[in-house]
């Protein structure tokens, strides 16, 4: 009995300690950091894959890229056109040494035609490929995404990584915020826009970094506009992506001030009458001093009453601007809609789901804004008039 115990347990030890059979060592993988996708006509999409290169992205002593990397660059683009993002994949695959490796990939990128002819397929297909984060950020880009993968950002060596840092310094998406809005009634998408920008050096050469300063604006799956700044500060607002930002205003002839955004808070109500729906918006705002420029003294009431009156009216005309313009094309960017499925469940399934995005149109909401500037605000608030 000892005997076959002992047989038994070597015997299941070669079993178990047998190594991995479908290994694939570290050199054989291309890691894919970032991936563009752009839709060159009907049925024809191209896919872009920014892959770095570990031979030019060592210290002093890297011998740098080999043959074949494009130039200095340490990194690899290569792209190539399918009639899906598979196939396109798959034809990819067919020419690279590496087997392609998308569980480090930190951005997507999406072209302006493709977004506006709608992102769900190639947002399946990430999905349910095993490798995809839902964790990955989102970014749509005016004319090509493979323009995007194609910058020479100096911050960063790859620019997939400075796309991911100025993302997640600021309004950011992910998959799993974009297939949520997807999947909530009454909210639709809104994913930052990146773009190739030039500067100028000291001699007037120019040159590329990456820049996100508007968003694009969805209804359902497909691009319908662009923000302006007025327009995407007032995105900021709604979704409470304000914090740690500057903020600056102008009083009038006496120059500007600038706060930093310590807190936004966003509080939507709602009133029935006649079985429709009347919103209010409460804008709760604290700020910190950073510049004043025009010079105020801020422990005086009245001044200190003046700054906040016209900071607040600004506020409110940036939610306003972007507001009136979404909801004129029936698009619910704060999710008003998704807000009443859960408050009034039996009214939006009998009334208000399937004519929402006309609703929305005449959907009366009023904006209230609250802001403190919290340098001057003990001080002011102890004197009375």
């Amino acid at each position: 009995m000892k005997r076959w115990r002992v047989q038994f347990t070597l015997w299941m030890s070669v079993l178990i300690l047998s190594g991995c059979w479908d290994r694939i060592e570290v050199n054989d993988l291309a890691f894919i950091n970032g991936t563009g996708f752009d839709l060159l006509k009907e049925n024809q999409i191209r896919v872009s894959v920014q892959v770095p290169l570990p031979s030019a992205l060592g210290g002093a002593g890297s011998s740098g890229g080999g043959g074949g990397t494009g130039g200095n660059k340490p990194y690899y683009i290569d792209s190539t056109v399918g009639r899906n993002v598979r196939e396109a994949n798959d034809l990819l695959q067919g020419r690279m040494s590496r087997k392609n490796y998308f569980a480090h990939r930190r951005v997507i990128v999406f072209g302006e035609e493709l977004a506006r002819a709608g992102l769900k397929k190639s947002m399946d297909v990430i999905v349910e490929q095993p490798q995809s984060r839902l964790t990955t950020f989102v970014l749509v880009t005016k004319g090509d995404a493979i323009d995007v993968l194609n910058a020479s950002p100096h911050l960063e060596k790859l620019p997939a990584e400075a796309i991911r840092e100025l993302t997640k310094a600021g309004f950011h998406r992910d998959v799993r915020d974009i297939l949520n809005d997807y999947s909530r009634p009454g909210k639709d998408p809104v994913i930052p826009l990146v773009e190739v920008s030039l500067t100028n050096n000291k001699k007037g050469q120019k040159q590329q970094e990456v820049s996100i300063n508007k968003l694009a604006i969805f209804k359902d799956d497909k691009l319908k506009f662009i923000t302006n700044k007025k327009e995407s500060t007032g995105v900021y607002w709604l979704l409470e992506q304000m914090r740690r930002r500057g903020y600056t205003f102008t009083i009038k002839d006496d120059g500007e001030i600038n706060v930093g955004i310590i807190k936004s808070k966003v509080r939507p109500k709602y009133k029935l009458k006649n079985n429709l729906p009347n919103f209010t918006v409460n804008v709760n705002v604290s700020a910190t001093m950073m510049q004043n420029e025009a010079n105020l003294e801020m422990n005086d009431p009245k001044n200190y009453r003046k700054v906040i009156k016209i900071m607040e009216e600004q506020i409110k005309s940036e939610i306003e601007a972007i507001l009136t313009h979404s909801k004129s094309e029936g698009i619910d960017i704060f999710g008003f809609g998704w807000y009443l499925s859960r408050k009034e469940s039996k009214l939006w399934k009998q009334k208000w789901e399937k004519n929402w995005d006309k609703l929305l149109t005449e959907l009366d909401v009023k904006i209230n804004v609250d802001a403190e500037i919290d340098e001057a605000i003990n001080s002011a608030l102890k004197i009375k008039e």
